[in-house]
């Protein structure tokens, strides 16, 4: 047994020590309005919005409960008015922030804590600091599968995209026929698709797995040709911006004229913002990539190979098309620079973005 083992036993035993006098099974929640109930989800932007479906389920079956939402201080400017949100706490990854947010959260009363993105033990701390008598968690795949004798219910993920997990685990309260449809936690303004605006999400969530400059740039000049009047907007944290001045250093003097690079300069709900009123996004696995799917924006996403856990987009499937790396590996044998999605050429990109343009919806 490794040290963290025995951390986590020893923790495990006190914490489940502190739980003994109050713990409920999910079951009694079934036909019983929860009153206040703390949701905790403070990993990065996407991962957030895949727990959306499962916050808007549980506000409406009880539509009278107060929903508190915990997530990262990076994801400060996500949430606003909403319907389904009630109250909104940050916590970071130390003890210090469990134990403090947990005094905080017991004012509450709350009756039922949900993880469903965060990282193990501070998450199962803070819910029992603040004396919640049902946890239930989503364990992701490449999670440490610990404590969960802590937990009255788990999922443990690696096998469906999250998404689906998020909604398989609040099952356990009574929930079914449960519809995979995220929605973006903040009021914005009404789509305006009237001009072809097209996103372009250069980095991604792993650093092997980037859209390169080269490719992009083709795609730009291919789409240039067929509609001169497109507008190409280049989105991204501001750690991406070399990926987008090497992109247009591969642009030619007109081409760039139709670029506008937005790269680390926009706040998450101005990002939101402009995805909202794209005709099409292109993006690797991203946050972008959620937050167009949320906003019902059309995609055309960049994935290394098929998986059936992938964060693919789970609803609207007409307005989503997916390219997979392996389908062109042996087809397309030029210089990966350093991306696991290179082999995509420029050419079904830009065919994927022609076909979802042409589609009304």
């Amino acid at each position: 047994m490794s040290m963290f083992e025995k951390k986590m036993k020893i923790l495990g035993f006190i914490l489940c020590s502190l739980r003994k006098k109050k713990r409920m099974p999910p079951e009694t929640y079934i036909d019983k309005t929860i009153e206040n109930i703390i949701v905790i989800n403070n990993k990065r932007l996407g991962d957030f919005l895949f727990c959306t479906p499962a916050i808007k389920a549980i506000k409406e079956k009880n539509p009278k409960s107060k929903i508190i939402v915990i997530t990262s201080k990076q994801n400060s400017g996500l949430i606003g008015e909403t319907d389904f949100i009630d109250e909104v706490c940050f916590m970071g990854n130390t003890i210090y922030d469990a134990l403090v947010l947990g005094r905080k959260l017991r004012s509450y009363n709350p009756e039922v804590g949900i993880v469903f993105h965060s990282k193990t033990p501070y998450d199962l701390i803070a819910l029992t600091m603040a004396g919640v008598t049902c946890i239930l968690k989503h364990y992701f795949g490449n999670e440490r599968k610990v404590l969960l004798n802590v937990c009255d219910g788990y999922i443990l993920g690696g096998t469906m995209p999250p998404v689906i997990n998020d909604l398989e685990l609040i099952k356990k309260l009574g929930f079914s026929s449960l519809a995979p449809e995220m929605f973006f936690p903040s009021k914005l303004s009404a789509k305006k698709t009237q001009h072809l605006k097209i996103g372009i999400q250069l980095g991604a969530s792993g650093k092997d797995r980037f859209f390169p400059a080269k490719t992009a740039a083709n795609v730009i000049h291919r789409l240039l040709s067929i509609y001169p009047q497109m507008e190409f907007y280049l989105l991204g944290v501001k750690q991406e911006s070399a990926l987008g001045n090497d992109l247009l250093n591969s642009l030619t003097e007109d081409s760039k004229c139709n670029v506008i690079d937005l790269i680390g300069q926009t706040s998450i709900l101005q990002l939101a913002e402009n995805i909202n009123d794209m005709a099409v996004l292109i993006t690797p696995d991203t946050g972008c990539l959620h937050i167009a799917t949320a906003l019902k924006t059309k995609t055309v996403s960049l994935f290394v190979k098929r998986q059936k856990n992938a964060s693919i987009p789970q609803q609207d499937f007409e307005k989503h098309n997916v390219l997979y790396a392996c389908d062109y590996s042996q087809l397309n044998k030029k210089e990966r620079d350093d991306s696991l999605i290179a082999s995509i050429p420029a050419e079904e990109i830009v065919k994927s973005v022609m076909v979802l343009i042409d589609k009304k919806n």
